[in-house]
């Protein structure tokens, strides 16, 4: 059947298996943090940006009404930068998902047809015990029938 060094090359498949798995992991966390970091000082520079204009906007602005304005474009911008912000996050969080759906659809169907691929092969060693095994009694009934044949003959022979 199975051979000490096939265990040991499935044990070696299933470690590379694992080590390929925690690789794309660390590359993940890698990605993820970068953008995380890239995306935050982007955000951070704009809002800064755009409070400064507000900021000016303020030294000119005009009485209450002028102040109430500034007020309203300042707190428009906001919540267009956060939802604009939310939904860069809800995208690049979309597209990881995807590829980490699809590299562990690959990793599993790789892993799959790997231990497909040995139970055929033990499953082809057992029907060759089998057949073996079939030969090996074919032989033995034909020896015992050759060995009642020439019994009766001798027994024949002996009659006569």
């Amino acid at each position: 059947m199975n051979t000490p060094s096939e265990h040991d090359q499935t044990v070696s498949q299933l470690g590379q298996s694992l080590a390929q798995t925690a690789q794309s992991g660390r590359a993940l966390v890698e990605e993820m943090t970068l953008f995380a970091k890239d995306e935050s000082l982007r955000f951070v520079s704009l809002r800064l940006e755009r409070n400064g204009a507000a900021l000016d906007r303020l030294q000119n602005c005009q009485g209450i009404p002028g102040l109430i304005g500034v007020q309203q474009e300042w707190l428009r911008d906001l919540l267009q930068d956060y939802t604009g912000q939310s939904m860069r996050w809800m995208g690049a969080l979309r597209g990881l998902t995807r590829n980490v759906m699809e590299k562990a659809g690959e990793n599993a169907a790789d892993g799959i047809d790997h231990f497909q691929q040995q139970a055929g092969d033990v499953m082809q060693q057992v029907g060759e015990a089998a057949q073996q095994a079939g030969d090996a009694v074919d032989q033995a009934g034909q020896q015992m029938n050759q060995v009642a044949q020439d019994t009766n003959n001798y027994i024949q022979d002996t009659q006569h």
